[in-house]
């Protein structure tokens, strides 16, 4: 085979090894669409894109941090947390406040848990899977002690974003797509992107090369913490409430599934957000898949587990597969171009 060709195949197998969750997400759309004749409607498109929204928000903050090489166990608390301190606020205690103080409130709130992380990882230099673990249960029983059941009586402005149309169309649906595109940008386009990529790719390389490691953690864990309490703004107008379990335990689980699906690589430097929505998406029309044929909520929790372990399993065949390619690339290792 001439060289010329040879490398073009290889190219178009890298891209596909890259965006495999495309692939994936069409099987598995096509098989729901074949045992559910109703499931291929623009209807049910728009509602597999809502359902999709909130956790989506989580899956980008998870990707985020996963690509700057660490972890956060706690982006699904930080949800929970701002939502109830926010409605609690904005509802109980200071009842006189405008509906929509909440909306910036909920943000302002998920930073400041977020950074709270980003200091003790970045600046305190603490390992961040101990870190977000104790705030994920810090997050969690504060959520609770704040409000144990549901704070039902929830402000129209709170509700708006996560349950609201415009023109038809859920506001969480831009909301998302919105945020994704964002974060692309900043990751593919800015020089803060390229020093997420370093950190997570060699960060002795990065401090090298003079990027504050400390501040560059620390930054990225708050916009991990806005992510979150955005999606905790989305989750109260999916609800139409606050319940103490309004970002469910399973829910972080999800974001790593989501994440790593989508091609975000565990050891940190890899990953897009196109390949990260693209896991959303998947999330999303499982989840819809198996309420329409109504698996019992037992199994779709285990199939919830399944899906994270299948996800960490093709991530490594993918990761093996794209690093042969590349092996075998003329001029790797000194092969003959």
């Amino acid at each position: 085979m001439p060289a010329t060709r040879r490398r073009t195949m290889q190219r178009v197998e890298l891209l596909v090894v890259k965006n495999l969750i495309w692939a994936i997400l069409a099987l598995v759309f096509l098989g729901f669409s074949v045992t559910l004749p109703n499931f291929f409607t623009l209807q049910n498109v728009h509602f597999v894109l809502y359902v999709a929204s909130a956790i989506g928000l989580l899956v980008f903050a998870e990707s985020l941090v996963l690509i700057s090489g660490s972890m956060d166990l706690s982006v699904a608390h930080i949800a929970g947390l701002s939502s109830m301190f926010v409605g609690a606020l904005t509802i109980r205690w200071c009842p006189f406040l405008p509906g929509w103080t909440g909306l910036v409130l909920i943000v302002i709130v998920g930073a400041i848990l977020g950074s709270i992380n980003g200091f003790l990882v970045g600046r305190m230099r603490i390992n961040p899977f101990l870190v977000t673990l104790s705030t994920f249960l810090m997050y969690n029983w504060l959520t609770f002690y704040i409000n144990r059941g549901a704070i039902s009586d929830v402000s129209p402005a709170l509700v708006f974003p996560g349950g609201g149309r415009l023109a038809g169309i859920f506001v969480a649906i831009p909301i998302m797509l919105l945020v994704c595109a964002l974060l692309g940008f900043v990751l593919t386009r800015t020089r803060f992107g390229g020093y997420i990529h370093a950190l997570g790719g060699n960060s002795e390389a990065a401090r090298m090369l003079g990027i504050s490691l400390p501040w560059m953690n620390f930054w990225v864990f708050t916009i991990a913490g806005v992510l979150a309490g955005l999606s905790g703004l989305l989750y109260i107008g999916y609800l139409a409430s606050i319940p103490s379990t309004i970002a469910g335990g399973d829910d972080i689980f999800l974001a790593f599934a989501g994440a790593i699906i989508g091609g975000v690589s565990l050891k940190g430097g890899e990953g897009s957000m196109t390949g990260a929505l693209g896991g959303v998406l998947l999330l999303g029309m499982i989840d819809t898949g198996t309420a329409m044929t109504l698996i019992n909520p037992a199994l779709r929790g285990f199939l919830n587990g399944l899906i994270l372990l299948l996800a960490i399993l093709i991530n490594k065949y993918r990761i093996a597969l794209r690093d042969k390619l590349l092996m075998s690339r003329p001029g790797a290792m000194g092969m003959p171009a």
